[in-house]
C-alpha cells in the first residue's frame, strides 16, 4: 500500500509547449519514455515479478544510453534548448523533475529488495554455521577432540524475494 501511496505522489507529465523541436525534443521523448519504463520496473518489483522487470533491463539501459548522450550533447551546447526562460527549457526542466522522483521512488523499493535479501542470506548462513559446528569433546588423552574434516556446505538461493 505504502508502495501505492508514494507512486500517487509522482506528478504527471506536464504539456509538451509547441515550440519543442530537435535535440529538446528528442530529450523529452527519452526522459518520458524512461520515466514510463522505470515506473513500470517499480510497479513490477513491488508486486514481487522479478522475471518480468528483468526483461526491462534491455530497454532500459538502451534508453539511458541515448538519454546520457543526448544530455552531455545538450550540456555542451545549451543554445540549443533556446534561452533561458524559454518554455522549452520549463518544459524539459518540469519533466527532469518528475523523472528524479521516478528515480527516488525506485530507489526505495530496490534498496528494501536488497535489505530483504541480505537478511535472508544471512539467516541461512547462520543456520549452515550452527549445523556445521564442531563437536567438541574429549579423545582418550583428555585432550579437546579435533574434528579431521569438515564437511563441505553448499548453499542454493532462490532467486525469488
Amino acid at each position: 500500500m505504502e508502495g501505492k501511496q508514494r507512486a500517487d505522489t509522482i506528478p504527471e507529465a506536464p504539456e509538451k509547449p509547441a515550440a519543442l523541436t530537435g535535440h529538446s525534443a528528442k530529450l523529452a521523448s527519452i526522459t518520458i519514455s524512461l520515466s514510463d519504463l522505470i515506473q513500470e520496473e517499480t510497479r513490477l518489483l513491488g508486486k514481487r515479478l522479478t522475471s518480468e522487470a528483468k526483461r526491462l533491463h534491455g530497454p532500459k539501459n538502451r534508453l539511458m544510453a541515448e538519454y546520457k548522450e543526448t544530455l552531455q550533447l545538450l550540456q555542451v551546447n545549451e543554445k540549443l534548448l533556446g534561452p533561458k526562460d524559454s518554455p522549452v527549457r520549463h518544459y524539459i526542466k518540469k519533466l527532469t523533475d518528475r523523472f528524479r522522483e521516478i528515480l527516488r521512488a525506485h530507489a526505495r523499493i530496490v534498496l528494501r529488495l536488497k535489505s530483504v535479501a541480505e537478511g535472508i542470506v544471512k539467516s541461512v548462513g547462520e543456520e549452515v554455521i550452527k549445523r556445521n559446528r564442531p563437536i567438541v569433546g574429549y579423545n582418550n588423552n583428555a585432550g579437546f577432540r579435533v574434528p579431521t574434516q569438515i564437511p563441505p556446505t553448499s548453499l542454493q538461493l532462490n532467486q525469488v524475494i
